[in-house]
């Protein structure tokens, strides 16, 4: 139990390693629970570090859960992430010895070099991956496909800045039948999708998707995604605006000037279907009057979007505002003091304000949800729960049925191996 308290503090895992046998047992799972390797500084000479092989030769690799390969800019040449040339037999030796990944993440796979000899690299993952994680992946959309069919008990999705290696589909890609049907009932997070067919082509192949939870921003195909997920869907994350104050691609309609220009986007989008839907997920960056001024484009959307859902007086609703570090930028590892400064509380008064204009349109019940990580998530939370407490004084959330409440879900940081 005690360590169960420190999952998040390598420092203190690390400590307690040094302890007893016991207490290293218990603390070894979660200090290595989660592994990081970059393509550019441990591939390079043809082989991992020498601490991975000497965690391979103490037999610490099995306890790895989250395996992420990070890629890099090759310097205006491309992007390169993994792909078979940066095998030998020793490498995939120690490769294959990550026999307990439930989560792989990847930056810029090189899918088409990988997909002849897909069960030479990848088939030791084959029973315990749950969660594939694709940044940038190489190759056409039924070659991407074929490469998510592979791993038959995935639950979770995830794929992001598909614009990186624009591919079309050849002759010999028409023949590519994946393996296996994953299940596809847990997470789908997408942003940026630029690879038109590649979505609607893994519902056909698939014989459709079950998602629970979809996470969408700037995707060109929504409207399929939302039809699709129709009978399941739970809980949708849809960013109405972008942070930089851009206005997502919705039913390949590129959104660009005003409120009422929102409205007309979204003109069609129902989710009214969807009658396991009971949470909307809200980035708080999405609401932010400061600096792009776009909250006006943020009521409009958001009010449509809330006015589409059955109002069924059985369903309650909760709205989810998702509040991650980068929303905290006052907050810093090593501060000193947790106040709410007086530029924090007017950020959260404001976008507070925005929530109670948008709750005109019907009820719902406001959930702030800091997913952060760190010493700076700690303070983070006690400044949005202080900001909480300080509307609440005057008054500011009176009209909602229920009050605001503020739901911590600390993140764990890549262990930057």
């Amino acid at each position: 139990m005690i360590i169960g308290y420190l999952i998040y503090d390598a420092d203190s895992l690390r400590t307690c390693t040094l302890t007893c046998r016991s207490w290293y047992i218990a603390a070894a799972i979660h200090l290595h629970h989660t592994l990081t390797i970059e393509t550019y500084h441990h591939f390079q000479s043809g082989g991992w570090p020498n601490m991975l092989r000497q965690m391979d030769t103490l037999g610490l690799l099995p306890l790895v859960k989250k395996f992420w390969v990070r890629g890099y800019d090759n310097s205006g040449s491309g992007y390169t992430g993994l792909s078979p040339n940066l095998f030998n037999d020793r490498t995939l030796r120690h490769f294959s010895a990550l026999t307990n990944v439930q989560e792989l993440e990847m930056d810029y796979p090189d899918i088409p070099n990988f997909v002849p000899r897909i069960r030479r690299y990848f088939n030791h993952f084959l029973p315990t991956v749950r969660c594939l994680v694709l940044r940038g992946p190489k190759g056409s959309p039924r070659q991407i496909i074929y490469f998510i069919g592979f791993f038959q008990h995935l639950q979770d999705l995830r794929l992001i800045d598909t614009w990186v290696d624009p591919q079309d589909e050849s002759k010999d890609d028409l023949t590519l039948i994946p393996l296996f049907v994953p299940p596809l009932r847990g997470w789908l997070n997408v942003r940026s999708f630029t690879k038109l067919g590649l979505l609607k082509g893994m519902i056909d192949l698939f014989g459709g998707i079950r998602f629970r939870y979809l996470n969408i921003s700037n995707v060109e195909e929504l409207r399929i995604l939302l039809d699709a997920c129709a009978e399941t869907l739970e809980y949708l994350i849809l960013s109405p605006i972008d942070p930089c104050g851009g206005q997502p691609s919705l039913k390949g309609m590129r959104v660009l000037t005003n409120p009422s220009t929102v409205v007309s986007s979204l003109q069609g989008l129902n989710l009214s279907r969807h009658k396991c839907l009971r949470t909307l997920g809200i980035p708080a960056s999405s609401i932010n009057r400061i600096p792009t001024d776009s909250s006006p484009l943020a009521i409009a959307s958001l009010k449509y979007i809330l006015s589409t859902f059955t109002r069924s007086l059985s369903s309650i609703l909760d709205v989810v505002v998702i509040y991650d570090n980068s929303d905290f930028p006052g907050r810093s590892r090593y501060s000193g003091s947790p106040q709410l400064s007086q530029a924090e509380a007017t950020q959260h008064h404001l976008r507070f304000e925005v929530l109670r204009e948008v709750h005109k349109v019907r009820d719902f019940r406001i959930v702030l949800s800091a997913s952060v990580f760190g010493c700076r998530g700690e303070y983070s939370v006690q400044s949005l729960e202080e900001a909480v407490a300080e509307e609440k004084s005057k008054g500011g959330f009176d009209e909602f049925s229920y009050m605001p409440v503020v739901v911590y879900n600390p993140r764990r940081p890549h262990d930057w191996t």
